[in-house]
């Protein structure tokens, strides 16, 4: 088939988020240095570390334009000494509140929100720890402000876990391949699913499948004594070992089978990343990689990039570049 790497690479650079992305970093910074000024002398000592797909390298531009950055929290506190853990979100929630118009407390963060003209534009999501149990483990604060007893709680977590476990699975140049790899499918989601609500795959979701499922991708020249990287042989990969990860279930409510996915989180608490979604969130989740790997296969028929591009925008939208054929140049096709 056609040689695309040219095409992909340019359509990873277009989409990627900056592993430095300097809006992010003075954000998070001017956040940080609010929290250490404002919080409360009663509040507990703290470290903070970057999380999220920011700190996996795995991020990518937004197309809202709703930029985000995940920052962990971690208070020196025994989660046995706080039977409510919205007692250390409030440290965070009341040190900055005015720094923009929306501070809240969401059932997993604090999110700091800014904003233009009305929209959201940017926001900054604190997680909440309680690092200093008697297990020696971590735990997150689970609530929001108002939420029942039931459904404050702590639960189990191991967010540096599971950064060092992604970050540690390949290495050099066979871990851009499989950074810029999760970003089409993260490309792919957003412009295939809706945002709404457990339709779509998680962005977790989908890194772990392809921390399980992706294979690097590569031949050797010896002409150049390099290796050289194939993409879209690896993309297409490891689409078909996502189809092939979906098992048939037998719905007893609607009397009829689906096709659903378990997938674990690699570190504690080793929960299926997909359990909040439907068995029908599932099966849309499949019929469209299903049609994923059908347009992939597609692809390899193709002759002319023009043509090959053109599925592929179909795929990801509009960012995905649409090579010209020399031979077209000057002829009435490439008008």
């Amino acid at each position: 088939m056609i040689n695309l790497q040219k095409e992909f690479i340019d359509f990873h650079d277009e989409i990627k988020l900056d592993d430095e992305n300097a809006t992010l970093r003075e954000k998070r910074d001017i956040l940080l240095k609010k929290l250490k000024d404002n919080i409360s002398k009663d509040a507990a000592s703290y470290t903070t570390f970057n999380q999220g797909s920011y700190s996996m390298g795995t991020g990518i531009i937004p197309e809202d334009e709703d930029y985000d950055i995940d920052v962990g929290i971690k208070f020196n506190i025994n989660k046995d000494d706080y039977s409510d853990p919205l007692v250390p979100k409030k440290w965070v929630r009341d040190a900055l509140i005015g720094h923009t118009k929306s501070v809240e407390i969401r059932r997993s963060c604090v999110t700091v929100t800014y904003q233009k003209d009305g929209e959201s534009v940017f926001h900054v999501d604190f997680a909440v720890y309680a690092a200093d149990n008697a297990d020696g483990k971590l735990y997150i604060a689970k609530g929001k402000e108002f939420s029942t007893t039931e459904n404050k709680k702590w639960e189990l977590t191991d967010p540096q876990g599971l950064i060092a476990t992604i970050k540690g699975k390949h290495s050099g140049d066979d871990a851009a391949q499989f950074r810029r790899v999760i970003r089409y499918m993260k490309k792919w989601r957003t412009h295939q699913f809706s945002s709404n609500g457990n339709e779509a795959p998680t962005g977790i979701s989908l890194t772990v499948l392809a921390y399980h499922l992706f294979s690097v991708t590569k031949q050797y020249d010896w002409a150049t004594q390099k290796n050289v990287y194939d993409d879209f042989s690896a993309l297409d990969n490891m689409v078909k070992n996502i189809k092939n990860t979906f098992t048939l279930s037998w719905n007893s409510q609607d009397e009829k089978y689906y096709h659903v996915i378990d997938t674990a989180l690699p570190v504690e608490p080793g929960n299926n990343l997909f359990e909040k979604m439907t068995d029908k969130q599932m099966e849309s989740f499949y019929q469209k990689i299903v049609t994923m790997s059908t347009k992939l296969d597609d692809v390899k028929t193709k002759e002319k990039k023009a043509d090959a591009c053109s599925i592929l925008v179909n795929l990801f939208g509009a960012d995905f570049p649409v090579t010209v054929d020399k031979s077209m140049v000057g002829t009435s096709e490439s008008a």
